[in-house]
């Protein structure tokens, strides 16, 4: 098998390499980050009022019925677990004294 030939003005991918070669993020002064995150802020596409406030009820709805589910199936569970322990032991007295 022959080995394929690699081009002459192929680009070699280049590693990190030393500390010396990474370059991280560009240093900016307090008054230049602002100005950068005002540009960026004015990029974004805000949801209107309407579509927050539909959006805030249905995630406060989706609580309560989360709620609601996991005091159901808690209680279901201890019931059950209290049951099955139960088995073993002694029946409970009433307190009539009979």
């Amino acid at each position: 098998m022959a080995k394929a030939k690699t081009p002459q003005n192929a680009v070699k991918a280049k590693g990190a390499g030393t500390k010396a070669e990474a370059k991280g993020p560009e240093k900016v002064g307090p008054v230049k980050f602002v100005q950068q995150t005002r540009q960026e802020a004015n990029k974004v596409t805000w949801t209107s009022w309407p579509e927050t406030w539909k959006t805030t009820i249905l995630v406060m709805i989706m609580v309560v019925l989360s709620g609601m589910f996991f005091f159901v199936v808690d209680g279901a569970l201890s019931f059950l677990v209290t049951f099955f322990l139960g088995l073993g032991t002694e029946a409970p007295s009433t307190g009539l004294g009979l």
